[in-house]
């Protein structure tokens, strides 16, 4: 039902004991393994993808305060509740919201849960207050019909919601959420929840918005899987799950299936992907870490603004995946833009891939890895463009390349064999270093561009036994010949989105 419309067209953080990054001033470039030198000017291709605060979320997304007096309290008793309100009603276990308002949860529902179903344009708030509600068959918060839905964790509390068993099906509704909203559902406030399942953790088949708390998701599936969209702000989200960390998959509606980090703290250990979306997804500060993924960000159009993201995958890290399933050609539609931050990959898929465009314009990139020649650090099948920022990528040799295009310095040095721990450092005429990095895997290539690499300088290059005097002739110093199927999806079914097949992955 919301509210933005797509137009088509990060030094990083750190694993502990990952990467020791020393001296990192602000670089980038492009390089090859072959030795070979190249000239080229950035030429922008890269479509720009733009979301803002203001049209992901509304006033009442961030809105928290409510009139205890104006408000309906309900009391969970163990088997069951006690309200005064007219408006709920309950039949054993089952507690029903039939109209608007404010309602305080509090107490302990032992295997119930909550129903919201109320009017079409009814706004719900459900206020957590120290409440614990586990289902042994359903959804513990189930809603049905209503406007938004608003849960309100309050100051100081710790809550729960969590479905222990096999689901059940009650409606004609396929409920496999501990949380699972047929409306749009915003989590707001400053206490916590908890929210377990033995299936999704928290499921919006529209837009789902969390902008405050501390959520803690714990799921056999998807994390977070908001049709529409998923928005976070301000918050505190920790997810462990055995699929999608966070996933938003509507693919009928260009100005649907994305996600936006305005700010705020995720981390995600994730049986598949981190974060992935149909459309397009968009980081603007904040802290991600993806401590375990199987690809690390996965949309069609990805913008990274700024903040400081970490991403450990066993495939591509980060992947711009074309929906047509072409991994050979570049689609124009399809583009990564990184525009600041701090950025560190560890990977044994592709580090940066895309199936169209790349462009780097400000921020610091690190990528170690892969260590097997069946990937690379980088890989674009269109234009991969830098204009500003950092980059440091070590990887193998066997796909090893390089930016098409700079406006500043760059070089891809064939180092041969090196061993995870070496030091790779680059030191001006004046012996200044400019970059300084221990590496956290094995690499044949170093991938290196910095604005204080100048063209007419000569720089010392090293990386552990390896030492080199570059002559910078031209902003691409090196050039690779590396050259494979990007965005190849797993299973060896390129272009799946979310919710797609993928092979033996988990179901």
């Amino acid at each position: 039902m919301k509210r933005f419309k797509t137009d088509h067209k990060i030094l990083a953080m750190l694993a502990a004991g990952a990467l020791l990054v020393t001296t990192l001033t602000a670089c980038s470039g492009t390089t090859s393994a072959s030795g070979t030198t190249s000239t080229s000017s950035p030429e922008s291709t890269a479509a720009s993808t733009s979301i803002t605060s203001e049209e992901a979320f509304t006033d009442k997304d961030l809105e928290t305060g409510y009139d205890e007096t104006e408000s309906e309290t309900i009391t969970l008793t163990g088997s069951s509740a006690v309200t005064d309100s007219s408006s709920v009603q309950i039949d054993g276990s089952v507690i029903t919201i039939k109209g608007k308002g404010t309602y305080v949860f509090t107490g302990t529902l032992d295997d119930g849960y909550i129903v919201v179903d109320a009017g079409d344009s009814d706004d719900i708030r459900i206020v957590l207050k120290n409440a614990n509600i586990t289902s042994s068959d359903y959804a513990a918060l189930y809603c049905l019909n209503a406007d938004n839905v608003y849960i309100t964790l309050e100051d100081g509390t710790e809550n729960l919601l969590a479905n222990t068993g096999e689901f059940d099906s009650k409606d004609d509704n396929s409920v496999d959420g501990a949380i699972f909203a047929k409306t749009d559902l915003t989590i707001n406030g400053s206490g916590s929840l908890n929210v377990e399942s033995t299936g999704h953790g928290i499921v919006g088949k529209d837009d789902i918005m969390v902008t405050g708390g501390t959520v803690t998701v714990t799921s056999e599936k998807d994390g977070i899987q908001g049709k529409d969209s998923v928005s976070v702000q301000n918050a505190d989200v920790n997810i462990t799950c055995g699929k999608d960390g966070i996933q938003s998959d509507n693919d009928e509606d260009e100005s649907k299936g994305y996600i936006f980090v305005s700010s705020g703290n995720i981390t995600i250990d994730a049986g598949d992907d981190g974060l992935t979306a149909v459309s397009s997804l968009q980081i603007d500060d904040g802290t991600v870490n993806i401590t375990n993924s199987y690809e690390g960000i996965e949309a069609r159009n990805i913008t990274l603004n700024g903040g400081s993201i970490s991403i450990v995958s066993s495939d591509d890290a980060i992947n711009a995946v074309s929906p047509s399933g072409e991994t050979m050609q570049a689609d124009s539609a399809t583009t990564l833009v990184i525009n600041g931050g701090e950025l560190y990959v560890r990977t044994e898929g592709d580090g940066i891939d895309s199936n169209g465009s790349f462009e780097m314009n400000g921020g610091t990139l690190v990528v170690m890895g892969p260590t097997r020649s069946g990937n690379g650090s980088l890989d674009v099948n269109g234009n991969a463009v830098i204009t500003g920022g950092t980059v440091v990528m070590a990887g193998a040799s066997g796909m090893a390349t390089n930016f098409t295009s700079a406006s500043q310095g760059t070089m891809l040095i064939n180092t041969g064999s090196q061993s995870e721990g070496t030091e790779i450092c680059v030191t001006d005429p004046s012996g200044n270093e400019i970059i300084k990095v221990t590496a956290d895997c094995s690499y044949q290539t170093v991938l290196i561009s910095s604005p204080e690499l100048v063209t007419g300088n000569n720089y010392t290059f090293t990386a552990g036994n390896y030492e080199e005097t570059i002559v910078l002739e031209d902003n691409i110093s090196g050039g690779g010949s590396g050259f494979g199927p990007g965005g190849m999806m797993p299973g060896g079914d390129p272009g799946a989105f979310p919710g797609g097949d993928r092979g033996s992955r988990p179901q």
